[in-house]
């Protein structure tokens, strides 16, 4: 009888630990070799399954790339989706606009960080339309997401004034996005918390109706000391 019970747990966490193999060896090949170069064949090799297994598990090599950026993003096996999440519903209920922003760019650009070095696989694979509606639909997501926030802020009475929600949705998109974090973080060597400074001091400066930064929005945040964004750093970097 103990048997009986525990086998199907047992089941279940080889399935769990084969899905995850498969899943890192893919992320390491991906990353390694790139998309175009890495064989399905190559994946179930590196992770000692039958390629019969990842392709029933996957179904297609694209599918297992977005599955790849799935559990990256996440950055753990069992993930809250991330309006359940206590710095997302706290950030949808503030009533200061910088605490909004702050806890934005902490908790909302760290996906940035897990998922950069998956970019250029990513970029290689839009040619499957499986992928470039994937990726079309993360950024529709992100956008509607932003929509909300910069709502939360007009609604707050603290929208730069003059400033219309959509062109203030167009602005929150841009410097949050994947652009910005590609230049400074990738491509000029910023430190990743240096950029979050910027980002935070930015989108303060240029949606929020406020007299000057508010340091305590950001005390218990990683980019608190860099808060307001110095202008000094700014200029020499």
């Amino acid at each position: 009888m103990t048997s009986d019970q525990t086998t199907p747990t047992t089941r279940a966490e080889r399935t769990r630990q084969t899905r995850k193999r498969m899943l890192d060896s893919a992320r390491e090949l991906f990353i390694s070799q790139g998309y175009p170069d890495t064989a399905m064949t190559q994946i179930a090799d590196k992770a000692e399954v039958a390629v019969q297994t990842l392709y029933y598990t996957f179904k297609t090599k694209g599918r297992l790339l977005v599955e790849v950026v799935e559990v990256t993003a996440a950055g753990d096996d069992d993930a809250v989706p991330v309006p359940e999440r206590d710095w997302f519903v706290e950030m949808m209920s503030s009533t200061d606009a910088q605490r909004l922003f702050a806890l934005l760019v902490e908790y909302g650009t760290t996906i940035y960080d897990r998922v950069a070095a998956l970019w250029p696989p990513i970029t290689a694979a839009l040619s499957d339309p499986f992928v470039a509606e994937y990726w079309e639909g993360i950024g529709a997501g992100r956008r509607q997401a932003q929509l909300a926030q910069i709502t939360r802020v007009a609604q707050l009475g603290q929208l730069k004034p003059g400033l219309p929600i959509e062109k203030a949705t167009d602005m929150l998109f841009l410097l949050s996005g994947h652009a910005p974090y590609r230049a400074l973080v990738e491509d000029a060597g910023w430190p990743f918390v240096e950029y979050k400074g910027w980002l935070f001091t930015t989108l303060v400066e240029q949606l929020v109706d406020a007299p000057a930064i508010d340091v305590q929005v950001a005390t218990d945040l990683s980019f608190a000391d860099l808060v307001p964004y110095p202008a000094a750093t700014r200029s020499n970097t």
